[in-house]
């Protein structure tokens, strides 16, 4: 079977590590913030956290959507044709999260790293899916191998985001991520 596979065991780690996390800074940032929560519905206004939270709901959301259709593509529901017709059709949605990743207004040095990284996160999981589509046009193996250092990649910078979101600091060696495998976004 395709490394593409394994893309799937990704997203659901990190919802994991983003459960826990914005679960630990939702709660004390509730208390402080909630006036603020019911009244405006746009990235400018609303506070940084929780454009942020949401925008992680979203893009996990859309994730997982589109690893619904690898798997029927990996079933043999959708040929090559088809997955890449429907890759097509999810990368504008993947641009679009990153607008508005980038509309986000951080408050603190640590809140424009987390931005910053939740970005290439973004950015690095579409050049995955862009890899894969130019893999099911060619049968290349390396553009799935691409593919799957780049959705890798986009954990790591996903994990990094979190990381400075909390104000920690995440090295590679932190996360056992020493190999320094990371493909330019």
């Amino acid at each position: 079977m395709f490394g593409f596979y394994t893309h799937f065991v990704i997203v659901n780690k990190s919802q994991a590590i983003i459960k826990e996390t914005l679960n630990s800074s939702s709660s004390n940032i509730a208390n402080t913030n909630s006036s603020s929560s019911n009244d405006n519905n746009n990235n400018a206004t609303r506070p940084f956290h929780m454009s942020y939270e949401m925008l992680i709901s979203d893009s996990h959301s859309l994730t997982q959507s589109y690893q619904k259709e690898i798997g029927k593509w990996q079933s043999k529901q959708h040929d090559n044709k088809t997955m890449i017709s429907v890759t097509d059709n999810y990368l504008p949605e993947f641009e679009k999260l990153v607008n508005r990743a980038e509309s986000l207004q951080p408050t603190t040095a640590k809140y424009l790293q987390a931005k910053d990284l939740y970005i290439k996160s973004i950015q690095s999981e579409m050049g995955s899916y862009k890899h894969f589509r130019t893999f099911l046009i060619t049968g290349n193996k390396t553009e799935d191998d691409i593919s799957t250092q780049l959705l890798s990649n986009a954990l790591k910078y996903e994990i990094k985001s979190f990381a400075a979101f909390n104000n920690n600091t995440v090295t590679d060696t932190d996360n056992n991520y020493s190999d320094k495998s990371f493909l330019p976004v």
